[in-house]
């Protein structure tokens, strides 16, 4: 889907199973990937690029900008799939109705568009994850995409997750570069890769999706960046099916096998 047939490859590896990485799959996961990269770009399929831009020398004080960054990405990411599970269990308590329920939630979605007087939150949003890279992203972007998202998979409606933590992450690493002084596009990537690989769990996946996506000249930033926020996402995720192989921290005891739909169950 997004041209990056290595990352794929890894991701259908290591995504089942959080801590793990099931290296049976490593023959189908390839050959499935690059097949399926190979059938869209056989029919002329145009992937959209985003560029990192210049990467900024190596010092201590980016490495500390880069460190609160990746804090916050995790932490958004945490809230993201904290925040759609929780809509999705009040939707479900409150309307037994599978229709009525995205009915209500579509509603919703209707009454906040008007109400923040813009359609560009709806949808996938690539216009606004564009601009992210060129122009410095408002506060609000970042939050408004990621409530209206959860509300809508909250409601029912299925069919696009990756690609508004795309959004999410590419916009809240945008206006965070205006406040620490750094690249507004470097800056954009990180958020994008970082997100992601919080609320996926796959952070050796999103590495390689960063290198094939952005190239491979801030590799030790998206490494460090897809390691923090994979450790401060904490044991939440986008995947209710994806089981918890091991901890992500021996100070957190967690009942091993056991699934992020379960962790959320039991609140």
């Amino acid at each position: 889907m997004f041209g990056t047939p290595i990352a794929s490859t890894i991701f259908g590896m290591e995504v089942a199973a959080l801590g793990s990485m099931n290296y049976v799959a490593i023959l189908p996961c390839f050959v499935s990937s690059f097949i399926g990269n190979f059938v869209t770009q056989t029919f002329g399929v145009s992937h959209s690029h985003y560029s990192m831009g210049v990467v900024p020398k190596l010092t201590f004080l980016l490495l500390g900008k880069v460190l609160i960054i990746a804090i916050l990405f995790g932490l958004t990411s945490k809230l993201f799939s904290m925040t759609t599970h929780g809509l999705k269990k009040l939707f479900t308590s409150r309307f037994k109705n599978s229709a009525l329920k995205s009915f209500i939630g579509g509603l919703a979605v209707i009454f906040f568009t008007y109400i923040i007087g813009s359609r560009e939150y709806l949808g996938l949003s690539l216009p606004m994850l564009s601009k992210a890279f060129t122009n410095v992203s408002s506060p609000l972007d970042f939050i408004i995409k990621l409530f209206l998202t959860s509300v809508t998979l909250g409601s029912g409606f299925q069919g696009g997750e990756v690609t508004p933590l795309f959004v999410i992450g590419a916009t809240l690493g945008s206006f965070l570069s205006s406040i620490l002084n750094a690249p507004v596009s470097f800056f954009a990537a990180l958020g994008l890769i970082g997100v992601f690989t919080g609320a996926t769990n796959t952070p050796i996946a999103a590495v390689f999706m960063g290198i094939e996506m952005f190239g491979s000249d801030g590799t030790i930033f998206i490494l460090m960046v897809c390691i923090i926020s994979y450790l401060f996402s904490g044991h939440s995720g986008i995947y209710t099916s994806q089981l918890i192989s091991t901890s992500k921290s021996s100070l957190i005891n967690i009942d091993e096998n056991s699934s992020i739909n379960s962790r959320y169950t039991k609140k």
